[in-house]
């Protein structure tokens, strides 16, 4: 499909003419067939992994490896930290601070179907502070006390921009496998692919909505025409909503932060609904933008 694409955009010239071709939708730099083999293309999970993802295309090692560090990670920490506000089960730990009477104990905390369970971590701990931590809660115990001086404090660390990066990657991925190279290759695109190709530093306005009461395995691609000024694309996966400069009369990424920025209500939600075209969830890219037209 690239070559074609290429074609059509008058640019088909810088590619080699003896074989195929696939480039890497975040950086778009070119491979050929021997790079799967090689390891220099490598299988990207939309969305990650960590947050229920599963393989859909290929980007580049390099690509794949930076996302994971500087988005993905933190994309993955904040829901880590937002699963135990919300007391749900999942059998991971957070970092945490035990007080007792001000006498703090460093650990680990985890939400279990019994409540939330403390685990001390000597190794992070003085010796003679841990003591004191535990003689506190014997006496505690001891004397009865209803009301003890304890406390605790959940440790996350993240970066809530480089989380959104992270959503706003996948959604981009999963647009570029629906709709393919036409969508991506437009000069509106290129903010988001200046990002993604300098990781390291914030470029992007980033902005990600949410809608508490979707189910988490919900998956839907809108383009949106209503209300005229948020046509975008839209990609949602379950609760975290991205929002796309659309196709027809697009609008750029600062317009469509600004816009949807008016409608923006506590918690990220957004006032107002959405209407516009289903777009069918790739199960494999599918590019339906750059098939022949008939």
């Amino acid at each position: 499909m690239l070559r074609p694409v290429l074609n059509r955009l008058g640019v088909g010239h810088l590619l080699p003419v003896d074989e195929e071709y696939y480039a890497c939708p975040c950086c778009l730099e070119a491979y050929n067939r021997a790079a799967v083999i090689a390891g220099l293309l490598t299988e990207e999970h939309v969305p990650p992994g960590s947050l229920g993802g599963r393989g859909l295309l290929l980007t580049c090692a390099r690509c794949n490896s930076n996302a994971g560090r500087f988005f993905d990670a933190h994309a993955g920490r904040r829901k880590d930290a937002e699963d135990f506000a919300s007391g749900r089960v999942t059998g991971r730990t957070m970092p945490a601070t035990f007080h007792a009477n001000g006498i703090p104990l460093r650990g680990t905390a985890q939400w279990t179907e019994d409540g939330i369970q403390f685990f001390g971590v000597p190794r992070q701990n003085n010796p003679e502070v841990q003591a004191a931590y535990f003689r506190t809660l014997d006496e505690y115990v001891e004397t009865g006390d209803s009301n003890p001086n304890v406390s605790f404090t959940v440790h996350a660390n993240y970066d809530v921009t480089r989380a959104r990066y992270s959503w706003i990657r996948s959604a981009y991925l999963v647009a570029f496998s629906a709709l393919g190279w036409s969508y991506i290759f437009r000069p509106i695109m290129e903010p988001i692919t200046d990002q993604l190709r300098n990781p390291d530093t914030a470029r992007l306005r980033s902005y990600m909505f949410r809608d508490p009461t979707a189910e988490p395995s919900e998956r839907r691609i809108l383009l949106v025409d209503e209300p005229d000024e948020l046509r975008c694309v839209a990609v949602k996966f379950g609760q975290h909503v991205a929002f796309l400069p659309g196709l027809a009369r697009p609008l750029t990424w600062e317009q469509l932060a600004e816009a949807f920025g008016r409608r923006r209500r506590p918690e990220d939600r957004l006032s107002g609904t959405l209407d516009g075209k289903d777009v069918p969830w790739p199960r494999w890219p599918t590019y339906l933008l750059d098939k022949p037209q008939s």
